[in-house]
């Protein structure tokens, strides 16, 4: 019996023509899109360390890791059960094109039309138990998809028309799918008078099947057709769709996780500025200023609104909004195609095409000037997006081409600038801190004349308040016998928030001081308590020659703990001020440096109640003070440390605990405006070492 819709000269053109016309629209939207990407012209070469790239895909794309994090089940799983079909289905739908083209060959040599479909080798039975499950997940997933726009309807989430379209032609798919599977079983079935094989294994599509065993073999027959015509067009139709809609992260996304940078996660891109040449321009002005993974990233999106949901900026009612920022740059790429292909006059010059600085550019200053650099956005990102870089280069080019710095910001680079910190202290008192900290503290002199260089930073060299941390860590190295020096008056800023802020030549030029005093004193291993130093000299030095065994504070004063070179004792008794703490995450260590237990750790020993905010760990709320906000004064919505300080509040707790002088002056100006001092102090974890240490 020749029931399959191919199995005439009729379907086997039609056939073609579908797939023909459908893979070649597929193939120039393809085309469209990587055109549009190359207009992006700055170097951006990813094929480095592929087995680690390899890793990340199986991690991320494969193992779906950050689809159900940091709260988003809900989502996570619908999106599992999607996904999931599309993995395992995607062998059935090659089935699916073979078998019809097989069949279109069968026609043309006048073959007689096997009743048996294609199957590829071990695609036949277990396979099927695993595709037909697949599809009854995806279809549930779909149902749970449906009820998060139209009935639960996060704010994150906008409803709009093409999600809708795209959750309908995938319940598409897995109804034609189905139903085409359930009536080829019921008409073999009726055919042979014998159960093949896998029907045993398609359990979920035999339901169907033997619903349909009752109904004439012409029934069946037409039931088949009608559902292998509609797979076939609704496959080609969704295939060209996804292409031109926000849903092409269904071919981009895979893609963009395998090329997501694999660079230390606290390393900005290196500008390359050669002080002879005549440059026009730093950063990144227009299209042609970003790579095209900058741009990829929105073909990526899946505007879930996870970053925006993340993002210290839009909680506190800043204009930051981090998807915004990709969507935005994704709808440049279109029109600026669009606009080449008319032959735009005076393109390159016009100032609308301009990213930012220009009139009716595509990111107002503000946006940019808002992020604090916390990487919020990118860690919960399930597509491998990287919102901070190009927010860093399009700051760059305000910075050091427009010279508009935000927020009054610029003052502070003229004081790194001029005294080496960025509050303009004079060079000379940088190691006044040390008369208070009832130790000896050596000055490291020459090379070999300690086994640790202990950098204090600016906070910690000139902030009254930081430089009692200073002193509780020096105590707590000499105590613990550590072998440790200080450059003094020698040290200079490490220049991050000179980066952060746009000014790449103040910060290299900062950068090449330190390392040249640093590799005249020959210092090998470094240990520092201000995170942002931390990151600078581990993770971006190395970019220019300076390399070193760098140690965050609260790491190497754990490590003293556990080896019992400094024990601390219970006192929880005469300390009330300190018998609840909670800790407050710093962005520098946690996300971008992946520590976030020594400091926990050391609270632990300590005899304490250690609680937890709702926001912690990978998921903690920023302070505001990173990415240069320290030295802004950024009036718009509120100010992001008293949010954090009342999520901090909340816990009850008698002591907040912090790693970082920008958290601590953030968290201790939010309990000051809570009118909490006396209630509840704020302390370094070193501070609270060093309180239960006696020797």
């Amino acid at each position: 019996m020749q029931f399959h819709p191919v199995s005439s000269w009729l379907g086997a053109v039609a056939f073609v023509a579908a797939l023909g016309v459908g893979g070649a629209l597929f193939v120039n939207a393809v085309l469209m899109r990587y055109r549009q990407l190359m207009q992006a012209k700055r170097p951006d070469v990813r094929w480095n360390d592929v087995p680690q790239r390899i890793k990340n895909f199986m991690v991320f794309v494969m193992g779906q890791y950050r689809l159900p994090k940091n709260g988003y089940w809900y989502s996570g799983i619908l999106h599992i059960f999607i996904f999931g079909a599309f993995v395992v289905l995607s062998v059935d739908t090659v089935n699916f094109i073979i078998d019809g083209t097989l069949r279109t060959f069968d026609v043309a040599r006048g073959a007689p039309i096997p009743t048996a479909a294609f199957h590829l080798p071990f695609t036949d039975t277990g396979y099927q138990f695993v595709a037909d499950t697949f599809r009854f997940l995806c279809i549930v997933g779909l149902g749970m998809a449906f009820v998060n726009r139209l009935v639960i309807r996060p704010k994150r989430l906008p409803l709009t028309r093409d999600a809708m379209y795209t959750l309908f032609f995938i319940l598409g798919l897995m109804v034609f799918e189905t139903l085409q599977q359930a009536f080829h079983l019921a008409m073999v079935q009726s055919v042979t008078h014998a159960t093949p094989e896998r029907a045993g294994y398609v359990w979920f599509s035999g339901i169907f099947a033997r619903t349909f065993s009752g109904l004439s073999q012409e029934t069946l027959s037409v039931g088949f057709q009608a559902a292998w015509w509609a797979h076939l067009v609704n496959l080609l139709a969704f295939s060209n769709y996804v292409p031109y809609s926000k849903h092409s992260h269904v071919f981009a996304a895979p893609l963009n996780m395998f090329f997501m940078t694999i660079e230390p996660k606290g390393a900005l891109r290196k500008l390359e500025i050669d002080p002879e040449a005549e440059t026009e321009y730093f950063g990144a002005r227009t299209l042609e200023d970003l790579s095209w993974k900058n741009v990829f990233d929105g073909l990526s999106c899946t505007e879930c609104g996870r970053c925006t949901d993340n993002c210290p900026a839009a909680i506190s009612g800043k204009p930051l909004r981090p998807m915004h920022v990709i969507v935005d740059l994704k709808h440049h790429m279109e029109h600026r195609y669009k606009a080449r292909k008319g032959d735009a006059p005076n393109l390159a010059e016009d100032t609308k095409v301009w990213l930012t600085g220009g009139e009716d550019s595509v990111i107002d200053p503000e946006v940019l000037w808002s992020c604090t650099t916390c990487r919020a956005c990118m860690e919960v990102c399930p597509v491998g997006n990287e919102h901070v870089p190009p927010i860093l280069d399009m700051r760059r080019y305000l910075t050091m081409t427009m010279g508009e710095v935000g927020h009054g910001a610029s003052n502070a680079l003229k004081k790194m600038e001029r005294s080496g910190n960025p509050w303009g202290m004079p060079k000379g008192d940088r190691e006044a801190w040390t008369q208070g900290a009832g130790v000896e503290i050596k000055r490291w002199k020459q090379a070999g004349d300690a086994e640790v260089l202990y950098w204090v930073g600016c906070s910690g060299s000139y902030d009254d308040r930081a430089k009692k941390v200073s002193q509780a860590t020096a105590r707590l190295l000499t105590k613990a016998g550590v072998d440790f020096a200080i450059l003094g008056n020698k040290e200079r800023c490490t220049g991050d928030s000179a980066r952060r802020l746009g000014d790449e030549y103040l910060f290299q030029n900062m950068a090449s001081e330190n390392i040249a005093t640093l590799e005249e004193m020959g210092v090998k291993k470094i240990v520092t308590h201000c995170p942002h130093c931390f990151n600078t000299l581990k993770n971006e030095y190395p970019q220019f020659g300076g390399n070193y065994e760098v140690v965050h504070h609260a790491e190497f004063l754990n490590n003293l703990v556990q080896e019992g070179k400094l024990k601390p004792e219970d006192k929880s008794e005469h300390d009330q001020a300190s018998k609840k703490v909670v800790y407050h995450d710093s962005c520098y260590l946690g996300r971008y440096n992946d520590m976030y237990d020594p400091q926990r750790q050391i609270i632990d020993s300590l005899g304490v109640q250690r609680v937890e905010p709702p926001r912690t760990k990978q998921k903690g709320l920023c302070c505001g003070a990173g990415g240069g906000q320290m030295w802004m004064e950024n009036n718009l919505g509120e100010r992001m440390n008293y949010v954090r300080t009342d999520e901090l509040l909340e816990t009850k707790a008698d002591t907040i605990a912090v790693a970082c002088n920008f958290c601590m002056t953030m968290i201790d100006d939010g309990v000051k405006a809570r009118d909490k001092v006396g209630e509840v102090e704020v302390v370094d974890v070193a501070e609270l070492l060093d309180r239960r240490v006696n020797s």
